[in-house]
């Protein structure tokens, strides 16, 4: 029974595979069953851990225990809700943009705090000082390199430096306010695209080792596991 688990997905796999040659009916068989799979999972999730769990559960539990209150709250949040079903007729589908109003709302309200500390105070600080708190344009790095030349004490010493700098390239490069005739947007703009080129380098090689692995992984899985299985069986 295991074989047949098991050649059904190296079957799969090689048909999504064969979209590297065209697009051809088995591709869109494989992709349609998984985006269907899907789908069917995530509405067995949102009955589960949603309806049943934060909705019917405590409805319930509320209305045993006569809790008026958080009773009135739950039907209410509910209604809202359903609202959203509205986007399904055209003639009511104005409704909706009442809960939608009120979760970008909350959600944004509820977000902006934790956003602006990880994205502004946290990369505000990280451009000052590293991990261990030491301020990045250490002089000290610096004059341990000239009295101890090395690649260490080299990277050590111009490692802060260049990080800050190039934030400010980046920073200036962005900064549409001012002309780009500027002489200090000419300044930065050479190597702003520098370290904008290298990061989106890296960006596209992380992403690019994530899809080799994933391969990788499937290569191992057919040749490691369903080919030997496959052997023994017939053997």
């Amino acid at each position: 029974m295991m074989l047949f688990w098991y050649t059904i997905a190296v079957l799969l796999s090689l048909a999504i595979f064969s979209f590297l040659w065209k697009d051809n009916p088995l591709y869109k068989f494989a992709e349609h069953l998984f985006v269907g799979t899907m789908v069917g999972y995530q509405v067995v999730i949102v009955f589960s851990q949603i309806i049943m769990r934060k909705i019917v559960d405590p409805i319930t539990v509320a209305f045993d225990n006569r809790q008026i209150l958080t009773l009135i709250s739950l039907v209410i949040a509910t209604l809202i809700g359903l609202l959203f079903l509205s986007r399904f007729s055209r003639k009511s589908e104005w409704v909706s943009r009442y809960p939608i109003s009120i979760t970008v709302g909350f959600w944004s309200g509820y977000a902006i705090v934790a956003s602006f500390k990880t994205n502004i105070l946290t990369q505000i600080r990280g451009t000052v000082v590293d991990d261990l708190g030491q301020p990045l344009l250490n002089g000290h790095l610096i004059g341990d390199f000239f009295k101890n030349p090395s690649l260490k004490t080299l990277d050590l010493a111009t490692a802060g430096p260049l990080l800050v700098f190039g934030v400010i390239v980046v920073l200036v490069y962005f900064f549409f306010s001012v002309k780009h005739d500027h002489p200090m947007v000419k300044f930065a703009n050479k190597p702003a695209l520098f370290y904008l080129m290298i990061g989106f380098g890296a960006s596209f090689g992380y992403t690019f080792m994530g899809r080799i692995s994933l391969f990788i992984g499937r290569m191992n899985f057919i040749f490691n596991e369903w080919w030997p299985l496959l052997k023994q069986t017939i053997g």
